[in-house]
């Protein structure tokens, strides 16, 4: 039996093999196989079962006799037989529990034995149940037949007489309380004077004939009171009913253990003075007729139900024996059947249970059956077969397919393109890393997005890969993102999965910088060629105005004022082409940064007292706590040319911007150094009229000026510094909410590295 119940443990096979060895399967029936017979067989279970069937009919036919002395025979009968039957359910009941109800670790659970059971066994109790409540029912219908019309009219005359009485009674109470009220009211007595007041309460109440009057308060304070012999204690009413008491209507109260009726009203509806009167029940002869009355009914009662609760016990036990026989009767049987019927599909069943828990290795027996269980048998095994195939060839796949998985991952997670994929209909199913970096979003926020509504700038590529015969497109778009614009190679491809399901690949590149350094490599070309076409033919003409002063000057007498105004014209004009040629020159040929370690706090410190002496009406202020040293690897002379061309940019706004509106004033310039480890950021910030918000991505650019005579080459330049120290510029309005203009200059403290890391990628 041991190894019978074993538990067979679930081992995954190896891919690619085919578990065929045929399992042996058995279940909670063949466990149950050999418990069954020796219940069947047992000679003391069926004596017992027997010996009970007995002693029920026969207490049953001595219940029927009309000698007292066989009745009380057979109620001694069936309350021994009530314990013999006890004896044998709980036998069959342990057998019944030990059959059915498997221990968990055991390998099925006799389901369909239970299903037997209770079937059979609602076969026997409900014929019992329903002879059972038709037989009650005969009794109940026999039992009020005994009830006579002469004791129910009794009863109800008795009802009408006692309440007539007592109605007659609260009348006569309430008249007497509303003449004792219009009593007080006509002597218009003293309420403080409670002596006099008490003593015409004793009078009044045995006038008339109450056994208490009392005067009382709303809140229960009695002013005086009269209360006779026979009336019991005073108890205050509650509040709630003291103060409903208006002077209109009597209220009433009833004390049912000694006949005592109370009648309460209020004085007048402006006093909180109560009037409160009691009497006793008087007797009366008619009362005490239908009291007798009563009782001899209920005498009568009481000896029908002395000669009948013996025989309604006796039915009582007959039944309850009757129903548990029938229910062993019908378990016994249910289980014998059970037994024979549904073995082989316990056997089923549990093998069933172990494919579900992933033994596919589970097969059932079909040797001795017959019929349709075995051709049931043999299906499942061939199913079971076919399973394991089928799951291992599903186990290679996956491994295959997550292999891909983890591979695509680790492609998109390392590439810097940025790569959306999109269901057919343009909805984003992945976005990594890189596509989060440049666009600024999250994948939470980005997934299942219909790409023309979170990403617009895509939009037409993608419409246009839809239209295409390639299904191909690509783009340059300018995104706008927080720290600003940026410029996009977009392209747009389809893809074909297994399922002939078509997506579409989205990738994109950041080539801002590509474009800027285009940008800026063309215009240096330009400003090389300017310069170089400016520069030749500036001297001749400077030197030949210079002569014409010197020569012909002196000999003019008349215009001579016209004339040195037209040669030093010529002469400082010339003079501003030449600075402007030199500001091209150095756009043209920037040098290349060397690096070397610097203190940049000493470099700004230089360049805020250089800008002080140049703009004494403006004050350079240091904001936030400034480090002491701040060491990094950069061009010292380059840096300070930057911040030099910064702070210039500053002050001559602050002071145009003064000079226009309000005269003779005093700007500010504000400097704050962040330093953030690796990196550092200077935030320079002053408050003048600010930059122009409509272009301001657009002042970084060669040549883009606002301010009349400007070369636009200053923050070009700046530019150029700042990201060939690895850095990063960005112009914006005051983040303080102030009015003015900010730069943000963000630089690294080792640039080489980070240059070298950037060129290696």
């Amino acid at each position: 039996m041991a190894d019978a119940r074993a538990i067979t443990k679930t081992v995954r096979p190896p891919a690619g093999s085919v578990v065929r060895p045929t399992v042996n399967v058995r279940s909670g029936g063949q466990q149950s196989a050999g418990r069954l017979p020796r219940i069947a067989r047992s000679a003391a279970f069926g004596v017992f079962f027997v010996s009970a069937i007995a002693l029920t009919i026969l207490g049953a036919l001595l219940s029927f006799s009309s000698n007292d002395a066989q009745v009380s025979t057979a109620y001694i009968i069936l309350q021994a037989n009530m314990a013999l039957i006890a004896v044998i359910a709980f036998y069959l009941g342990y057998r019944v529990r030990k059959t059915l109800f498997v221990p968990a670790e055991r390998d099925s659970t006799p389901l369909l034995h239970r299903r037997f059971v209770a079937i059979f066994s609602l076969a026997a109790l409900l014929p019992a149940i329903i002879i059972g409540a038709f037989s009650a029912s005969l009794i109940s219908q026999n039992v009020t037949g005994l009830f006579g019309s002469d004791v129910r009219e009794n009863m109800e005359s008795a009802k009408r007489i006692l309440n007539d009485y007592v109605d007659q009674e609260l009348s006569e109470l309430a008249f007497d309380l509303r003449i004792v009220r219009q009593g007080l009211e006509e002597r218009n007595f003293d309420i403080s004077d409670r002596i006099s007041l008490t003593a015409e309460l004793q009078i009044v109440s045995r006038v008339r004939d109450l056994d208490a009057i009392i005067l009382m308060r709303e809140d229960g304070q009695v002013l005086a009171e009269a209360q006779g012999p026979r009336a019991p204690l005073f108890e205050v009413p509650r509040p709630e009913l003291l103060k409903g008491i208006n002077a209109s209507k009597v209220e009433f109260l009833k004390n049912d253990q000694t006949n005592y009726l109370i009648a309460l009203i209020r004085l007048d509806e402006e006093s909180d003075i109560l009037l409160y009167t009691g009497r006793l029940l008087r007797s009366s002869s008619q009362v005490l007729s239908n009291i007798n009355g009563i009782n001899t009914a209920t005498a009568r009662i009481d000896a029908f139900t002395a000669s009948q609760s013996r025989m309604n016990r006796i039915f009582a036990l007959t039944f309850v024996e009757t129903a548990l026989l029938l229910l062993m009767a019908a378990t016994w049987l249910g289980l014998v059947l059970a037994n024979r019927i549904i073995e082989p599909l316990s056997s089923l069943v549990t093998a069933a249970e172990r494919v579900r828990a992933g033994d596919m290795s589970a097969r059932v027996s079909v040797s001795g059956q017959w019929g349709e269980i075995s051709d049931l048998g043999s299906a499942f095994n061939r199913m079971t077969q076919q399973l394991n195939s089928q799951r291992d060839a599903l186990v290679r796949e996956h491994d295959v397919s997550e292999q891909r998985r983890q591979f695509s991952e680790a492609v998109l997670s390392g590439v810097r393109a940025g790569v959306l994929g999109l269901t057919e209909s343009g909805r984003i199913t992945l976005i990594n890393a890189s596509a989060e970096r440049l666009l600024g979003l999250s994948a939470e926020a980005a997934l299942d997005r219909p790409i023309a509504d979170l990403l617009p700038e895509f939009g037409p590529a993608f419409a246009r890969a839809r239209e295409s015969v390639s299904n191909r497109a690509e783009d340059q778009i300018a995104y706008e993102t927080q720290a600003g614009s940026i410029n996009l190679d977009l392209r747009v491809a389809s893809y074909r999965g297994a399922r002939s399901d078509t997506g579409w690949v989205v990738t994109f590149d950041d080539m801002t910088r590509l474009v800027a350094a285009q940008r800026q490599s063309a215009w240096r070309e330009v400003a090389r060629r300017i310069a170089h076409e400016i520069k030749n033919p500036l001297t001749p003409i400077q030197l030949s105005a210079e002569r014409l002063s010197r020569k012909y000057g002196p000999l003019l007498t008349e215009d001579r004022d016209v004339f040195d105004n037209c040669t030093q014209t010529i002469i400082r004009q010339v003079g501003s082409l030449e600075r402007m040629v030199d500001a091209f020159s150095a756009f043209a040929q920037m040098p290349q940064p060397e690096f070397e370690p610097i203190n940049l706090i000493d470099a700004l410190a230089d360049v805020l007292f250089e800008q002080g002496v140049a703009f004494p009406n403006i004050r350079f202020k240091r904001i936030g706590i400034w480090p002491e040293t701040l060491p990094v690897r950069g061009d010292e002379r380059l840096l300070t040319q930057a911040l030099t061309n910064i702070y210039k940019n500053a002050a001559e706004a602050v002071l145009r911007d003064a000079d226009q509106k309000y005269g003779t004033w005093v700007g500010e310039v504000e400097t704050l150094v962040q330093d953030h480890g690796e990196s550092l950021q200077i935030i320079i910030r002053d408050n003048g009229p600010g930059w122009p918000m409509a272009d301001i991505n657009r002042l970084l650019e060669p040549y883009v000026t606002t301010r009349d005579g400007g070369t636009g080459l200053g923050l070009p330049i700046v530019k150029r510094i700042v990201e060939d120290h690895a850095g990063t510029i960005s112009l914006s309005a005051r983040t303080d909410g102030q009015r003015g203009a900010q730069v943000s200059v963000s630089l690294q403290v080792d640039a080489t590295q980070v240059l070298q890391e950037e060129a290696a990628e």
